[in-house]
């Protein structure tokens, strides 16, 4: 089949630049102000980059340079960037920062490069970043010590807030977007021809586009992990021959990796965009489960000039008039477990102890909490509040933190030191919180990620299988002899040869035969030798690498909880036999993003994803699921890509910032929906089965002891409300239904601070056995419901 090319002309309002602001020349600029607490010299003459003074500046911990515009706030519409030259001095080595003040609050920093010693450098930091773009209300601006250490001095010249005018903003894509000036939303350049993903040769948007030059049968691979199709009607791109045109190309689609039938275009013309717009139902990938890829590929067997691809993304399909959901509150999948509603403490949190942190627990009626926090468990020392060669004290210790915990009345898993720390480090732990404070603490992890090499580990063979099964049947050992009742859960991975590091111990699965490598499969096979069961198993999950972040990849991945559960159990029954059936599975972190969070982590999407991996991971086995975390800390600089929605431009792990109060927006969409669930299940409920006819909407259902029914209904798509007929048997007519909700006005309502950003409640009348409701795009819905 020939794909049809359209030529197209595009026009676009563009606004026009304003002058550059002058903050700095020789002097601070007239209306601008040294606000400074590092020690500054406005005039210093010694070291200059133009004219005939700098500011030098001599930095003590976390101190800065602050220049404030003390004559009105910045009104900073039609300027992009904050620019100055730097100049480590004669030493260099500084680790800086820049900070925008926006309404007399600061936003979060953003780091430079280290400063080399003798030399100018110009930084370029766009308003974007720095959270200060098309504000009325800039007050002025940092340039921070961000090591927290004293430093030597530094010198800053010429800075200027930069006006400009922005490219033409790449077309909007009603769908997945795939490339707008780079690939986005985590799709990967996996190409076998000549790829320059940031050609500036030929445009159709933006300011960058994919340069192609394909050898025989070479082709432009786009890849991006599995994920399903039934929200997407077709696939379109932008296309340019280049000065030659002519070439003729094939698309394929992937479906889990292996190619469907091509669609054939070309050939194309020269030094001419053309919009192609191929079905998916061409492709042979119309609502599949596992879309993986997509090739332009020459198919002529020649070398081809090269052509130019720009603006690509997956369309939606309109959705379905109506959303079938089917309810069978009969049928019990399982019981709700409450430790399935939790969330991490961490020792760098200096609000946890405070009463408004008990308040926010107890308003989230929140029921586990983790501690000590992390990576960091393999370097903490308990009795001393201190890590591993450090001597300062962490924000909360471990007394701070089970205060809260007693006071919220939740269970509490406790995570050891396995990588710098001894068993009997652990087994005092566990007599000083157990018998001499009488904590009753039962959970017990023994280490963090032990297979990763980012975790701390002194051991001869370090983040080695066979030595954590040897250490860990020391730390069982010597913490059951202090308290026989706690429970105690050893690390592992999914998959059987997964974190793989060394080769000498492999390990035969007794059921299949087949020898393996992997972490988990030799430790288990090793603590089964020892005659050691752990009493739970220890997973984390984070769905994406930072970067690669996709809204619509995220909001359908957590539906593979059901394949890791599989993994898991397969494995701790394969390799520890009988007495495998009795260990629980466990999972102590989950989050969107394994590193780096960036806004993602902070917008609504990543709301509606935790409650979508909650109800996934109750029509599981996994006993518990604890959240990563209450508090971590604002990061900016990290992806903040338009692509992605939400309006903070800075992530953060936290379900609230480091506000104590916490206010509206400083609650994250985490928080509410979290909140709102509170109101779906927190244990002893029975898990009934739901389904629903479209993916982009996620249904899930519980029953109490009585008769009441709670739905949980995840709109997940970004524009349209779903009509949805929900078909409930035994469902009691003429009753009312409480509603409880959360979505885009809630969010939006944290912004602009009009309006209510909490979960809203309302009630429906239920007329038969069938209810009708509308849940809005991007939103979280609990119904409770009374059955006959």
């Amino acid at each position: 089949m020939i794909a049809t090319l359209a030529a197209s002309v595009a026009f676009f309002f563009i606004s026009t630049a304003r002058a550059d602001i002058v903050i700095y020349d020789d002097a601070l600029a007239p209306g601008w102000q040294n606000w400074s607490w590092a020690v500054t010299d406005t005039a210093h003459a010694a070291t200059v980059h133009t004219g005939g003074a700098s500011l030098a500046v001599t930095p003590t911990a976390w101190s800065a340079a602050y220049l404030r515009s003390a004559a009105a706030p910045v009104d900073t519409q039609g300027l992009l960037n904050l620019t100055f030259w730097v100049n480590g001095g004669t030493t260099g080595g500084q680790r800086l920062q820049v900070v925008a003040v926006v309404n007399d609050v600061a936003q979060p920093g953003i780091p430079l490069d280290v400063l080399t010693p003798n030399v100018w450098q110009r930084v370029v930091v766009p308003l974007s970043a720095l959270g200060a773009d098309r504000r009325n209300d800039v007050n002025g601006f940092w340039i921070q010590e961000g090591a927290g250490q004293d430093s030597p001095t530094f010198y800053v010249d010429d800075i200027v807030l930069e006006s400009g005018t922005p490219p033409t903003p790449p077309l909007r894509i009603d769908g997945m977007g795939l490339y707008d000036d780079a690939l986005i939303n985590g799709w990967q350049n996996w190409s076998w021809a000549s790829v320059n993903p940031a050609s500036t040769a030929s445009v159709h948007t933006g300011s960058t586009s994919i340069a192609v030059t394909a050898g025989p049968f070479a082709a432009l691979y786009l890849q991006h992990n599995a994920f399903p199709t039934q929200p997407y009607a077709s696939l379109r791109f932008w296309i340019n021959g280049g000065p030659q045109g002519g070439q003729t190309l094939n698309v394929i689609a992937l479906l889990s990796d292996v190619a469907q039938p091509a669609v054939t275009i070309g050939p194309l013309a020269p030094n001419s965009w053309q919009e192609v717009t191929i079905p998916l139902a061409d492709l042979g990938v119309a609502n599949a489960a596992a879309l993986t890829g997509i090739w332009l590929q020459e198919n002529a067997g020649i070398n081809q000039p090269t052509f130019y691809v720009d603006d690509v993304g997956l369309q939606f399909a309109p959705p379905p008039g109506v959303v079938n959901v089917r309810v069978d509150p009969k049928r019990p999948v399982r019981l709700v477990d409450h430790r399935l509603f939790g969330v991490n403490a961490a020792v760098w949190d200096a609000a946890f102890h405070s009463p408004n942190t008990t308040a926010l627990l107890k308003e989230l009626d929140n029921r586990v909490l983790r501690f000590p926090g992390g990576s960091l468990s393999d370097v903490y020392h308990w009795s001393t509040n201190t890590s591993e060669g450090e001597t300062f004290q962490w924000a909360t210790s471990f007394d701070e933190f089970a205060a809260v915990a007693v006071a919220t009345q939740a269970s509490v898993f406790i995570t050891v030191n396995y990588g710098t720390g001894t068993p009997e480090e652990a087994a005092e732990w566990v007599r000083y919180s157990n018998k001499f404070k009488k904590y009753s603490f039962k959970y017990w992890e023994v280490g963090n990620e032990n297979y990763g090499t980012w975790e701390a580990d002194n051991n001869d063979r370090p983040h080695d299988p066979v030595t954590y099964a040897n250490r860990f049947r020391e730390y069982y050992r010597r913490m059951k002899a202090i308290d026989p009742s706690i429970k105690i859960g050893a690390v592992v991975q999914r998959g059987e040869d997964s974190e793989v590091i060394y080769t000498d111990h492999p390990v035969t699965n007794p059921r299949t035969g087949e020898v393996h490598l992997g972490w988990t499969p030799v430790m288990l096979t090793t603590l089964r030798n020892l005659g050691i069961t752990p009493d739970f198993v220890i997973y984390h999950r984070y769905e994406q690498g930072p970067g690669g972040e996709s809204d619509l990849f995220l909001l359908n991945s957590a539906a593979s909880w059901s394949s890791d559960a599989a993994n898991l159990r397969q494995m701790v029954d394969d390799y520890l036999g009988a007495n495998g059936r009795r260990v629980e599975l466990i999972c102590t972190e989950n989050n969107s993003v394994y590193s780096n969070p960036g806004k993602q982590t902070t917008s609504l999407v990543n709301g509606l994803f935790l409650a979508d991996s909650i109800g996934n991971i109750l029509q599981t086995e996994f006993k518990a699921m604890v959240w990563w975390d209450l508090r971590n800390g604002r990061e900016a600089g990290n992806n903040n890509s338009s692509s992605l929605y939400g309006w903070r431009r800075y992530g953060d792990y936290g379900m609230v910032n480091e506000a104590d109060p916490a206010g509206p927006a400083d609650r994250y969409p985490t928080f509410y929906v979290y909140k709102l669930l509170k109101h779906f299940a927190r244990g002893g409920e029975l898990v009934v089965p739901a389904q629903s006819d479209y993916s982009s909407l996620g249904v899930y259902a519980v029953r109490d002891s009585g008769k009441s029914l709670r739905l949980l209904l995840i709109n997940k798509h970004p524009s349209a409300t779903l009509n949805t007929s929900i078909k409930i048997p035994g469902m009691k007519k003429g009753g009312k239904a409480l509603v409880y909700s959360y979505g885009i006005p809630q969010d939006e309502a944290a912004r602009t601070g009009e309006g209510s950003a909490d979960v809203q409640q309302s009630k429906l009348v239920v007329s038969g056995s069938t209810l009708n409701y509308s849940p809005a795009p991007y939103s979280a819905t609990v119904i409770d419901l009374v059955l006959d």
